[in-house]
């Protein structure tokens, strides 16, 4: 399969909640700044105004607690165990996949929650990310987010999805939105890494997976 370069990973999102039942899993997400990801993505709020129908679900019972006196569909529940007693058109799994101690489980589960012609939409840090390797020069370590357990890249994502029966519909790379701001167009250390993607896709930050149950 030959992946897609894309800019916006909402543009290759929308196609699959657009007017569906969809389930956001791990909607809350705290940043190590303190930022809650539905703010700080906009992934859970673009969710809300182009689905028909959202329920949000995340471990972290005072991000849940937050997000609904914000007025949000949500529950706490671990995703490796949960029984929301209901199936979804689309399930989205945005940079999660990442942060779990027992992937396997955690697609076993959601394939109880999703639909028989349903999809579910995985996003995930690339291994092989340019700004990774770029950090290890220069300081000889990796910047990850404390909470991650592993690292994919389109091919053991791949392996994982086969191994639980999930078919790989379609897979994206994609990159930080602000790298291609007008006002960033003259800064180097976003125009350098955005060329090298450019040249070689696979050093992409962001891949975007499509899959269907089989």
């Amino acid at each position: 399969m030959r992946l897609k370069f894309v800019r916006n990973r909402f543009s290759v999102i929308e196609p699959h909640v657009k007017d569906m039942d969809v389930l956001d899993i791990g909607c809350v997400d705290a940043r190590p700044s303190g930022i809650k990801k539905y703010r700080s993505t906009g992934l859970h709020i673009f969710l809300r105004e182009h689905a028909s129908r959202l329920l949000g679900v995340d471990i972290d019972g005072a991000g849940v607690d937050e997000m609904k006196k914000d007025g949000f569909n949500v529950v706490q529940a671990n995703v490796e165990n949960m029984d929301l007693g209901r199936r979804f058109q689309c399930i989205v799994a945005g940079e999660i996949i990442e942060h779990l101690g027992n992937a396997g489980l955690f697609l076993e589960n959601i394939k109880k929650h999703l639909a028989t012609d349903g999809k579910l939409i995985i996003t995930t840090p690339n291994a092989f990310g340019v700004l990774g390797f770029f950090r290890i020069l220069r300081r000889n370590e990796i910047k990850v987010h404390e909470e991650h357990t592993c690292w994919y890249d389109p091919k053991t994502i791949t392996q994982l999805l086969n191994r639980y029966s999930y078919k790989v519909d379609e897979m994206y790379f994609s990159n930080k939105s602000k790298w291609y701001l007008k006002k960033n167009f003259y800064k180097l250390k976003y125009q350098f890494p955005k060329m090298v993607c450019f040249l070689r896709p696979y050093f992409s930050g962001t891949i975007i997976v499509i899959a269907s149950p089989r």
